[in-house]
């Protein structure tokens, strides 16, 4: 959420088909759930930040929307389609498309809100078939 250099255009990462995306690394690992100021996240313009309820569980999905800032408008632009979130229990992951212009750019930021669950190696291993089926679209 701090970069306010280095313009990057998400729609040559992303495309029209939705991808299940994890975020890693000095960025962040989420896609932060209120306004971003403009140009941050190496957006030339509008920043993405998610509109909608968090899974709370592990292996919960939930349904939401990417609003894009620009100016003072808080959700100027809304992402076409809605996204996917789904709790992995210590991260979660967001199926994403492309934002509907260059300029536009997900934000992500470091936060500890996802559920730190007690599961068992049990409840993980049938966990991750699950997650398998909705990655293929079972």
């Amino acid at each position: 959420m701090n970069n306010t250099s280095s313009e990057t255009c998400d729609r040559s990462v992303f495309n029209s088909t939705p991808i299940w995306v994890r975020f890693i690394g000095e960025g962040g690992t989420q896609i932060p759930t209120s306004a971003v100021e403009p140009i941050r996240c190496g957006s030339q313009q509008s920043t993405g930040w998610y509109s909608g309820p968090m899974p709370t569980n592990p292996d919960e999905t939930t349904n939401g929307t990417v609003c894009f800032s620009w100016m003072s408008n808080a959700c100027y632009w809304r992402n076409e389609n809605d996204i996917r979130v789904t709790n992995c229990g210590s991260y979660y992951i967001y199926e994403l498309t492309a934002p509907p212009y260059c300029q536009m750019r997900y934000c992500t930021t470091h936060t500890s809100s996802v559920s730190k669950s007690t599961a068992t190696l049990t409840s993980i291993s049938s966990y991750i078939p699950n997650l398998f089926k909705k990655l293929i679209g079972w």
